[in-house]
């Protein structure tokens, strides 16, 4: 692609608006050896070998959001424009040609996986349904920080098979709790293209952390709704168009820091392995702790004027 924007710009030919898209693309495309983070991104993710002091119940629901926030900026903030295109993130070496996206994606399935772990690792329904109320906190905070892939990455775990049949457990829930849960779960809503969440991206002011998945969307759209070059064999600038467009939308929330302290012993928290849990495991788990339910349901007799029939027992099961 680079290549390609290359030889454009040199054509004299170019008219003004179509050498400004090709010039936003390579401009984008060359920021990304200008614009570093500050930190050592593979430092900053390598779990410490000594387990964490800290717990999830010690931790305040302000720090453990705001260092995800912390990690989420800086691993968003480290992805590079060629990461982006011709959709490598869905092909044959995408470890090394999209590194970082293939680390948000990592990352976001880590922070579920801990959310699920933590609630299902307590045997007792209050204590569950405290941990539920603290998470939906943090979610919440992580919406005030503008940590939208935070917010998602909450809310996809409370919405997880393992924890949402716990019937018993958001039974107990604090009703303030289910409903903020229920406004983030309408935020983050996938429906007519996160059409909440883009709204409330177009409002807000960076610093910012959109879910990137809504982005990868748009951009496979566009790759496969068009080619490089049209049946006439020319550049197809119609194409360069939209995906500068996003690839704008998306430098644009890289470039504010956040002023967040970095707390390592949250942070080695976080990062833990420990503590996680497979999806097998959380879900044999919650079975455990909340067994399907199992009832008889016996329907009245019938009676007609020559018979009198019980319909036999018959066993339901929840799932």
């Amino acid at each position: 692609m680079q290549i390609l924007l290359e030889e454009v710009l040199r054509n004299p030919r170019l008219n003004v608006s179509n050498r400004k898209v090709a010039f936003q693309l390579s401009r984008e495309m060359m920021n990304d050896q200008l614009v570093e983070s500050r930190v050592d991104l593979a430092l900053l993710m390598t779990p410490t070998q000594v387990p964490s002091k800290e717990n999830f119940d010690t931790i305040p629901a302000l720090d453990i959001a705001e260092e995800l926030t912390y990690l989420d900026f800086h691993i968003f903030r480290s992805i590079k424009t060629e990461e982006l295109l011709n959709q490598v993130w869905m092909k044959d070496g995408k470890e090394t040609k999209a590194p970082h996206v293939m680390l948000v994606t990592k990352r976001f399935n880590e922070v579920s996986k801990l959310v699920v772990s933590e609630i299902i690792s307590r045997p007792e329904v209050p204590d569950r349904a405290t941990c539920i109320e603290k998470w939906v906190a943090i979610a919440d905070i992580c919406r005030c920080l503008q940590n939208y892939n935070g917010v998602l990455q909450i809310c996809a775990a409370l919405e997880s098979s393992s924890i949402h049949r716990l019937k018993n457990t958001w039974e107990v829930v604090a009703k303030p709790s289910r409903q903020s849960f229920e406004k983030l779960l309408n935020l983050v809503a996938a429906s007519a293209r996160f059409k909440n969440m883009r709204e409330m991206l177009h409002r807000c002011d960076p610093p910012c952390i959109p879910y990137l998945g809504m982005y990868l969307t748009d951009l496979s759209f566009i790759e496969e709704g068009a080619l490089d070059i049209t049946e006439h064999g020319l550049i197809n600038f119609c194409k360069m168009r939209m995906l500068a467009h996003v690839l704008m939308e998306i430098r644009r929330y890289t470039q504010t820091p956040y002023m967040i302290e970095l707390r390592q012993e949250v942070v080695d928290y976080l990062l833990d392995p420990t503590r996680l849990l497979s999806d097998d495991q959380t879900y044999e788990a919650s079975l455990t702790i909340e067994p399907r339910r199992t009832f008889n349901k016996s329907p009245q007799q019938q009676t007609t004027p020559s018979t009198s029939v019980a319909a036999p027992s018959t066993q339901y099961e929840d799932k």
